[in-house]
């Protein structure tokens, strides 16, 4: 809520300023509810795209960015970066790289809710022949893994991932268990 001040004759008094119903829940007319990713990983159709508002465990590496869910373990969605605020990004870089202790340049894995564009699995090129068209899945990433892609636009919150979360590595060997990609080529 906001409060403005109106001014009569040298006092000013607050005035409840409430635009529209959303401002009562702290919440803009264009802010989404809270999607699940499991949800918007399986449930988007191909060339679609929505904007959302999800929450998931944000994995950063050399071979790119990706939000899992110990829902949907062994699918990824691609994250891009398209920043209207750098609120919390800093947060998120220190988060992700705290330890440094996994190799290959892989993060931390850290709890993230972000709003944003999600988008389906990539339509194929029209130019293909047909055959070819109905058998190939583009993925988002270099490695045709991420059949998802999100591109952020507003960072929303940055948690540390606890120890007993389902996508909490176990172990050196296990080192991210709702990460794994056993058969990206099935998809």
């Amino acid at each position: 809520m906001r409060f403005l001040y109106a001014k009569r004759s040298t006092l000013l008094r607050p005035v409840l300023h409430r635009p529209n119903s959303f401002a009562a829940c702290g919440q803009s007319p264009s802010t989404p509810q809270l999607s699940r990713l499991c949800r918007l990983q399986t449930g988007v159709t191909q060339g679609e795209h929505r904007t959302v508002r999800v929450e998931g465990v944000y994995i950063a590496g050399l071979e790119g960015q990706y939000l899992v869910t110990a829902d949907c373990s062994g699918q990824s969605t691609d994250v891009e970066f398209d920043l209207k605020s750098h609120r919390r990004w800093k947060r998120l870089v220190q988060m992700s790289n705290k330890t440094c202790k996994y190799a290959f340049g892989d993060s931390d894995a850290v709890l993230v809710v972000f709003e944003g564009e999600f988008y389906g699995p990539q339509v194929p090129d029209p130019k293909l022949p047909e055959a070819i068209r109905k058998n190939y899945h583009p993925g988002w990433d270099h490695r045709n893994a991420s059949m998802t892609k999100m591109v952020v636009h507003s960072i929303r919150s940055v948690e540390p991932l606890p120890p007993d979360h389902p996508c909490a590595p176990r172990s050196e060997s296990d080192v991210w268990p709702c990460f794994l990609n056993r058969n990206p080529a099935s998809r």
